[in-house]
């Protein structure tokens, strides 16, 4: 079979550029939601995303004092029956990040975009609210508003959660819903915050990034949040190749019809 060399330069182009469509839109699914609500609390809950704060890399300013933090989730009843569901509220200061000291929320960095506790260290900050949470049978879209103040600079992981245990619970939790926040504008001498002396989450560590020091930043995506990488990056990669054939096809389709 022939095929001119214009032909064959549009067709594999389509190709490419519909494969690299497909593995972008498959990494967006795929990419970790920053604030997120399990949809499935021990076969009893479900949760919305929790609303209310602004989502690290962005920041919440106390120059001027202790700000309100405020959580809001929409809570489901997964279940035909009444249910009262004992939980906690409680944010985690993180500390170290892949080995690396990010406990002032590094001021004057762009800031991390957080997928999740993996390669932190956290320690519990005084606070934690208990409460239990009633809901009728089949009751949907309670609203649950949380609220505590903050005031010392850094990272935090904010939890609504149950106690749990297993292999499968690293932070020994059963989340209802979560997030991450950022706080920005301590003076140069303010204390970092205290841990509650008893309690402590260590998350699932890794090895420090290849390269060693220096401060740990994220570039930030405008439809995610979650930065472009691996899969992602490759499907772009591909829609740019594709494009690019499809349009040589054609110009020289295009030359071979203007020769005499």
């Amino acid at each position: 079979m022939n095929m001119n060399m214009g032909t064959w330069l549009r067709k594999s182009g389509g190709v490419a550029a519909l494969g690299g469509a497909g593995l972008f839109a498959f990494s967006l699914a795929a990419s970790p939601a920053l604030a997120a609500g399990n949809p499935n609390f021990n076969g009893v809950l479900a949760a919305s995303s929790p609303t209310g704060f602004p989502t690290s890399p962005a920041s919440l300013d106390v120059s001027s004092g202790p700000v309100s933090l405020h959580f809001d989730t929409l809570v489901t009843n997964l279940t035909s029956e009444h249910q009262n569901v004992a939980l906690n509220f409680s944010v985690d200061h993180i500390v170290t990040l892949n080995g690396v000291n990010v406990a002032d929320g590094q001021p004057g960095k762009p800031g991390i975009t957080f997928k999740g506790p993996a390669g932190t260290v956290q320690q519990e900050i005084a606070g934690r609210q208990s409460f239990t949470l009633s809901l009728n049978a089949s009751e949907k879209n309670q609203k649950l508003d949380l609220t505590r103040s903050m005031s010392a600079c850094g990272y935090y992981q904010i939890d609504v959660w149950a106690p749990r245990t297993g292999p499968n619970a690293p932070r020994h939790r059963e989340t209802l819903a979560s997030g991450y926040i950022r706080v920005l504008g301590c003076s140069s001498t303010q204390p970092t915050p205290s841990p509650t002396p008893t309690s402590s989450v260590q998350g699932i560590t890794s090895p420090p990034s290849p390269g060693g020091g220096g401060g740990v930043q994220a570039v930030t995506s405008p439809s995610t949040g979650a930065d472009i990488i691996g899969p992602g990056a490759g499907g772009l990669a591909l829609v740019t190749v594709g494009l690019g054939l499809v349009a040589a096809g054609a110009r020289r389709k295009s030359l071979k019809r203007e020769a005499p």
